[in-house]
């Protein structure tokens, strides 16, 4: 079987949205997880909080609560990781994080969800500004920047992937969304699922993007599946 690595951030499993990727992947397809906080005890990923103006990064952990990571931190940890798979066998690995990173150390094909994305985005025309879905309200600041630097326009948001079965919070976000004037949605974490998609692309009236779906069929085309 084709082996494909997954790395997280945060801790593998990651049996929020890993699920929905293997359905466009295959069964054919052997999905290799990894975390980058994996084995870490409490104590330890605290001393990998944010600090300064190091980015945010939110992410899940095993047991399935959710903690902010500063990204400086996790690089040489994802970069572990990267490598381990590559050792094991993997055709390619996809990392599961829709954060910025400079390039990252390699061997096989590694897919970035946020480069995706901006390559997608700058070969669209769409109506309106670009609405952004971003995990907490700590990461408007950088996430509006972050996109602005890229050349858009963007009205930001902020919905926590774990929030995702408060309805109120799926409507008030998308409120201000539509408000701002969205034209494209694009949910800036790798924790949403199609579920969320659906439903703001239909409260905001715009079409929406979920990163995970987006690299899951990227990588399902680099396969050949």
């Amino acid at each position: 079987m084709t082996r494909v690595g997954l790395i997280t951030v945060g801790q593998a499993p990651r049996t929020d949205v890993v699920p929905d990727m293997a359905a466009i992947l295959g069964g054919d397809v052997d999905i290799l997880e990894a975390g980058a906080l994996d084995g870490l005890t409490r104590a330890q990923i605290a001393t990998l909080a944010p600090e300064g103006d190091d980015e945010i990064l939110v992410t899940r952990l095993a047991d399935a609560s959710s903690v902010f990571v500063g990204k400086t931190h996790v690089i040489p940890l994802v970069e572990a990781r990267i490598a381990a798979l590559e050792d094991r066998g993997v055709a390619l690995n996809v990392l599961l994080c829709t954060g910025a990173f400079p390039k990252l150390a390699a061997r096989k094909p590694l897919l970035e969800p946020q480069q995706l994305l901006l390559g997608l985005l700058r070969a669209m025309t769409f109506p309106g500004r670009l609405g952004v879905l971003t995990p907490s309200e700590r990461h408007i600041p950088q996430t509006g920047d972050r996109w602005r630097k890229a050349g858009f326009d963007p009205v930001v948001a902020a919905l926590s992937p774990y929030q995702e079965d408060d309805p109120a919070a799926v409507r008030a976000s998308s409120d201000a969304l539509r408000a701002g004037g969205a034209g494209l949605v694009v949910m800036d974490c790798i924790g949403f699922r199609r579920k969320t998609r659906d439903e703001v692309a239909h409260l905001t009236g715009a079409p929406t993007l979920v990163a995970n779906l987006l690299v899951a069929r990227v990588a399902a085309e680099l396969l050949g599946r």
